[in-house]
């Protein structure tokens, strides 16, 4: 499991076990009295953002624009006037639970939700009035898993689904069904923590059997290609090596699935469903094939798909399916001692980069999701080296430009 998906790129040298390699950090809320809102511009905690291909602070706060100290983890898109982010304010060691909602003016927070100690990692919005939102409770060293649902006024826990120790990092949802993964915690195996999956089916909800994997697994993304094809990928541990994991659901059961090897301390970062039962699943390599990794399911197998020349340190942390055909993927590449953001569109033949700002101080981006052609959201964090302080990044996509 992880928080902040920067510490997945891990050198050969220091990939000696996963535990150490992966630091955990994804949300989670309780209660959930009204909250107060804050507009995006009007409080100390919405404040300038950062000029398209700059890097520098922009003197006027822009209105999609929603700036404090924390990270985003999670993005989710119906419309042009509804999103959500998730993630947490405050430090790793400090954490609380933040919502975010775009109401097709500015970003703010959400109403019917109240913060608790923990993080959330992703989200995904059904509707206008349904959204599933996963992370965790308690402190970065005491994790219960969590899983909310917003139902058009307000977010509740979701008591069918018991919380364990340990954290959840995916889910994906329509109206008829839900999907949420994550991982139990250590102390609960003895020392590896393993897969843990539940399933709705629009009526109730089921927890599922994964297979083990020896010395660890940390799911982290989905991809529906059918009514009984379902993929997760994540990452595994393998004789003290960082690897991907894939799985898959044939509608009866889970079970380890072959891809294209990339080499050594490969890890698949996310994925998401494309259109007539295709996929995407993108991640990086810091081993023997050091890069961006991008596969794509063509509904038969999976096969490897050219990613941009960003050098060895470059990283895919996120995809996204584009209403219509295409796919944008996101993440961030190393410049010296900072992170530039990585923003690539697939052009039917490869990924190809695409212009985004950098926050002055490096940036990373861990989500993406399009609602349309010329719609399109890309969270993360901004990073200050001097203070060791990280801020809440958000980017949109108009049809001609992120910003």
């Amino acid at each position: 499991m992880r928080i902040r998906k920067t510490t997945r790129i891990v050198t050969a040298a220091g990939a000696c076990c996963l535990t150490a390699a992966v630091a955990v950090a994804v949300g989670g809320g309780a209660a959930h009295a009204a909250a107060a809102t804050a507009t995006a511009g009007s409080s100390a905690t919405a404040t300038a953002g950062w000029s398209a291909g700059t890097g520098r602070a922009s003197a006027t706060p822009r209105s999609i624009d929603y700036v404090t100290n924390g990270e985003l983890s999670g993005v989710a898109a119906t419309s042009a006037g509804n999103a959500w982010a998730v993630g947490h304010t405050g430090t790793l060691a400090n954490s609380k639970t933040l919502i975010l909602h775009w109401n097709g003016k500015a970003w703010a927070r959400s109403a019917g939700f109240t913060p608790v100690a923990g993080a959330l990692s992703g989200i995904a919005a059904v509707s206008a009035s349904s959204a599933w939102a996963v992370g965790y409770t308690g402190s970065d060293l005491a994790q219960r898993t969590l899983l909310m649902h917003w139902n058009g006024k307000a977010w509740a826990t979701v008591a069918a689904v018991k919380p364990v120790e340990g954290a959840f990092t995916a889910v994906t949802a329509t109206a008829k069904y839900a999907w949420v993964a994550g991982a139990t915690s250590s102390a609960q195996l003895g020392f590896w923590p393993q897969s843990l999956v539940w399933h709705w089916n629009g009526r109730a909800w089921a927890k599922t059997k994964t297979p083990t994997v020896i010395e660890g697994a940390y799911p982290d993304g989905f991809a529906v290609t059918g009514a009984d094809s379902v993929w997760l990928s994540g990452l595994g541990n393998v004789n003290a090596q960082i690897s991907g994991m894939l799985m898959h659901w044939n509608g009866r059961s889970w079970s380890l699935a072959n891809y294209p090897l990339y080499g050594l301390y490969e890890q698949l970062n996310g994925m998401a469903a494309g259109p007539e039962g295709t996929a995407w699943a993108v991640g990086t390599n810091t081993g023997t094939s050091p890069g961006t990794i991008s596969m794509r399911y063509n509904g038969r197998a999976w096969v490897k798909t050219s990613g941009p020349a960003n050098g060895s340190t470059s990283n895919f942390d996120a995809v996204a399916a584009i209403p219509g055909g295409t796919a944008w993927a996101v993440g961030n590449t190393h410049h010296g001692f900072t992170d530039a953001t990585v923003v690539a569109r697939w052009t039917g033949k490869a990924w190809a980069r695409v212009a985004s700002p950098t926050p002055a101080g490096g940036g990373q981006l861990t989500e993406v999701a399009a609602s349309s052609t010329g719609n399109a959201w890309a969270v993360g964090f901004a990073d200050n080296i001097k203070t060791n302080v990280t801020k809440t990044l958000i980017l949109h996509w108009n049809g001609k430009t992120w910003s």
